[in-house]
């Protein structure tokens, strides 16, 4: 009996997955379980175009899309090619047609690669359908990457194998003059939600530590902004990355989405160590995931300082770029910010969301876990701290001790907003793009609710082994192809994606 469309639809569109005759060569999308030229009997393999890179052969501007696709207002659709000549249709994402006429033969011939995005909704109550039949332009923000599989040396420590961000294309310059220090946010675009986020922020791990994604056996995905209240976004990301070896289209690998605030991932990086140092766990590698398009009621003082996006790490005992030598958690029962079931958006909890909710937490958790190190704040070279504007880290880190020069690069909430999940994370990786061997680092969380961990790493030498296949923060902050939108604008996207 064969499975539900829905579940079809899922294994072809998640990879763009074709069939290969095997004795001919000639390839099938959607595809085919036997060959036209060689009939029923024709042996057929299955190959994917999730990595690949393509060209656009045609195409035209939608200015009038069918109901599933009115939230996308117009919009560019075309044909790919890719290099064994199969063909697929796809829409252009991050790419908003002028309302003039568009000669679209100008874009005959550039490269585009695959972008895992929404597709449409069932309504408010349905399914939300995604795929990979989603491309963006190859010269304009996101540059293609090649994933190449890599043996992974042996190491002394456990902790972390690789990263990977993923930021949106589009930007919100803020209006806020409170003295938060937030200039401007990254802003989901109408086809991205924390889903999308996740496999891009995981994909990218995984070309960047260059671990086969067969031996990742589990997958945690932190968030509050999840796009199902029950239904897991790590079951999306296993799929899509293929995570775990493949057995009848699902794969030997398990895992979570958690909720901790603004800690949900980073509660879980002590977990992912622990499990891969634990023989019956049986795998080799773990991937945590902060992902979050952070939710602000418009208008409230959180809308000036949220953004959007994701950092994906990968733990392991082999290839280890950063070894995670001590850990330090602290929590209480501090009402300072929440969100109740069947409400959209958060609410404060007045004055406990400086003190005592932030500061005690973060500042006990990175002094305690210099007392437990026996360290002191000049043998750390880098700190990293969850940012819900760049005022509080600052200050919290001067409190313990620190200078400037140790704060300033994981500052990144300055160009990017408050990442929620992905805020101390995308720090984190923010400071591992300019760490060198043996530079210890102090990354400390904060989840409202309220708690806080402070994690020590130390960096090897691997690390500049896996950097050239990277891309880093800095790069994706500076680069010269983000466009700006105007409030309404970026009310309108972050509605579509929550």
């Amino acid at each position: 009996m064969s499975e539900p469309v829905t579940r079809r639809k899922i294994l072809i569109d998640y990879r763009i997955q074709a069939s290969k005759c095997a004795d001919c060569g000639k390839t099938y999308f959607p595809p085919k379980f036997f060959c036209n030229t060689e009939g029923r009997r024709s042996h057929m393999n299955f190959v994917d175009y999730f990595y690949n890179k393509g060209n656009l052969t045609g195409g035209s501007v939608i200015r009038k899309p069918v109901n599933e696709f009115l939230h996308m207002g117009s919009y560019m659709a075309g044909i790919i090619s890719f290099d064994d000549g199969t063909r697929v249709p796809g829409k252009i994402t991050d790419y908003i047609p002028p309302k003039e006429e568009l000669d679209v033969t100008r874009f005959v011939g550039k490269g585009v690669i695959p972008r895992f995005r929404r597709l449409y909704t069932d309504g408010s109550q349905g399914l939300i359908y995604y795929s990979s039949l989603n491309f963006s332009f190859e010269d304009d923000y996101y540059p293609y990457q090649e994933y190449v599989k890599i043996s992974q040396n042996t190491s002394e420590g456990h902790g972390i194998v690789g990263y990977g961000v993923y930021l949106p294309k589009f930007r919100i310059k803020s209006e806020d003059e409170s003295g938060l220090g937030v200039g401007e946010r990254t802003v989901p675009f109408v086809d991205e939600d924390t889903a999308t986020f996740s496999v891009e922020a995981g994909k990218r791990a995984l070309i960047h530590s260059g671990v086969d994604c067969r031996y990742v056996k589990k997958c945690f995905v932190g968030s509050e902004s999840s796009p199902y209240a029950v239904k897991p976004s790590m079951s999306t990301v296993c799929q899509a990355l293929q995570l775990g070896e493949e057995y009848e289209g699902g794969f030997f690998s398990g895992g979570i989405d958690s909720q901790f605030a603004c800690k949900a991932a980073t509660d879980l990086f002590i977990d992912a160590v622990a499990l891969v140092a634990y023989p019956t766990f049986g795998g080799e590698y773990v991937m945590v995931i902060g992902s979050d398009n952070s939710q602000a009621e418009r208008n409230d003082p959180l809308d000036f300082t949220v953004g959007a996006g994701a950092a994906a790490f990968l733990f392991g005992k082999r290839g280890v770029i950063a070894t995670l030598d001590h850990y330090v958690p602290y929590t209480s029962d501090t009402p300072d910010f929440y969100r109740r079931e069947g409400q959209k958006y958060p609410r404060h909890g007045g004055r406990f969301t400086g003190e005592p909710a932030y500061f005690k937490h973060v500042v006990t958790a990175m002094k305690t876990a210099l007392k437990v190190s026996g360290l002191s704040p000049k043998d750390i070279r880098f700190v990293a701290c969850h940012s819900p504007n760049a005022r509080y880290p600052y200050l919290a880190a001067l409190e313990v001790g620190f200078e400037k020069e140790q704060i300033e690069h994981g500052l990144v909430v300055k160009y990017i907003g408050n990442l929620y999940s992905g805020s101390s994370p995308t720090s984190l990786a923010a400071v591992l793009d300019v760490a060198e061997p043996c530079d210890r680092i102090l990354m400390t969380s904060y989840g409202s609710g309220a708690g806080s961990e402070s994690y020590i790493f130390t960096v090897t030498k691997e690390i500049e082994k896996k950097r050239e296949r990277s891309i880093p923060v800095k790069l994706q902050i500076e680069n010269s192809h983000k466009e700006y939108v105007d409030y309404n604008t970026y009310r309108e996207w972050k509605e579509a994606s929550l």
